[in-house]
């Protein structure tokens, strides 16, 4: 048997382990070592490796791309070092018995690789400490946090108000999540901002007998308009008997809205603003804009970019009395305490890229549609649709 002394290797968990448990003996490898420590090469291996596999792992996956602008290639690779250096670190050699402790490192036999197993101790990838593995998850787990926060913030919200508390502390919870009205005026894109008069919105209905082209022709204003206190169901920025007015900027947005049936017949009604409004708008940062560089400036990019996605989100019908709580107690916020007219979202229905997709609500107020004050839209016209084609897109789910 091979013996390797303490004196062959630098000072280190490992010498010390042979001054521990040697037998003073001669060196095989150093005939100036006598009478010294000593341990088998394969005992020394055997340890070296308990040691090694509890500091060190497979190094976490590297992708880098080319600096080369005109290239496209991607280089993949794994952080740390082949596990040769780190051993040679650790003994302070790289000689013979660097290369005798390696050559006897337990590992999978050819045998067992043969039938599938793998190497442990190979140069496909390299080794890394098991503690800046760790503190790289952390720190990464800890950016994915940070750059999410605020829709992990909302999803707690909307937990609250769902199963909790509905009315304690709850503008505290959204004063904390909102900011200061003042941050939202800021900047060259503001979310915050008042709407011009003479905006062209849009409302859809069903056509059915008691909404037919002679009583349109009559009535539209009042048929096509927000429906009386009486008549007026919940919906994603109010409770119900409290009316708002729910408008599109395109009429194909307010045909998706509806989500008809092949064969319905849809009336569009157009109405035009006639009064400043003030809007907080979820849509500024939209993600289609040419120029985006300067958004990312603005103090409340980042939330009112998570924001637009959960204030859309569709939700199911059967869901809506749930789901639509936060959303209706946000409108009541914004109105009360930012002092809004109306708020603009996404539609989460209309995904054509050439139409506009927004949605607006104008919130609550005795008056919507009026030629003159207190009215804040005017009616214009309406036409109708029928509807003769509807497509999906599904995506694969869970085979059973």
């Amino acid at each position: 048997m091979t013996k390797v002394c303490s004196r062959c290797l630098q000072k280190g968990p490992l010498r010390d382990w042979i001054q521990e448990v040697g037998s003073d003996d001669d060196c095989d490898f150093d005939s100036t070592h006598t009478g010294v420590a000593c341990v088998e090469v394969e005992e020394l291996a055997e340890e070296a490796d308990r040691w090694f596999q509890n500091h060190y792992q497979p190094g976490g996956e590297t992708v880098e791309i080319d600096s080369d602008p005109d290239s496209d290639r991607v280089y993949h690779g794994t952080y740390g070092q082949p596990y040769e250096e780190i051993f040679a670190e650790e003994f302070g050699s790289s000689g013979d018995v660097l290369q005798a402790v390696l050559d006897a490192l337990p590992d999978a036999s050819h045998y067992e690789i043969a039938q599938g197993g793998e190497r442990y101790y190979t140069d496909a990838y390299n080794f890394e400490p098991i503690e800046t593995a760790r503190a790289r998850e952390k720190a990464d787990q800890d950016d994915y946090w940070f750059a999410n926060r605020y829709t992990f913030e909302w999803e707690d919200f909307c937990k609250e108000v769902q199963f909790s508390s509905r009315f304690f502390g709850i503008k505290e919870r959204l004063d904390a999540l909102f900011g200061k009205p003042e941050e939202y005026g800021e900047g060259p894109v503001r979310p915050l901002y008042e709407l011009a008069p003479g905006q062209t919105l849009y409302r859809a209905r069903l056509m059915h007998s008691d909404l037919s082209e002679q009583a349109l022709q009559t009535d539209g204003a009042r048929l096509l308009g927000a429906p009386p206190a009486s008549r007026t169901t919940s919906g994603r920025m109010n409770v119900e008997f409290i009316p708002v007015f729910y408008a599109t900027f395109a009429g194909a947005t307010a045909i998706a809205e509806l989500r008809p049936s092949i064969g319905d017949s849809i009336a569009i009604g157009r109405f035009t603003t006639r009064v400043p409004l003030k809007v907080f708008d979820f849509t500024v940062f939209d993600r289609r804009a040419a120029d985006r560089a300067h958004f990312h400036m603005h103090s409340r990019y980042e939330f009112i970019d998570q924001m637009q996605a959960q204030i859309s989100r569709p939700v199911r019908p059967h869901e809506r009395q749930r789901e639509y709580i936060a959303t209706q107690i946000v409108a009541e916020y914004l109105k009360s305490y930012f002092g809004c007219d109306a708020v603009i979202f996404k539609s989460s229905m209309q995904r054509d890229g050439t139409e506009d997709n927004r949605n607006i609500v104008i919130l609550h107020r005795d008056v919507f549609v009026a030629d003159d004050h207190p009215g804040v839209v005017t009616y214009v016209d309406w036409s109708m649709r029928n509807v003769v084609d509807v497509r999906y897109t599904v995506v694969d789910g869970m085979a059973f």
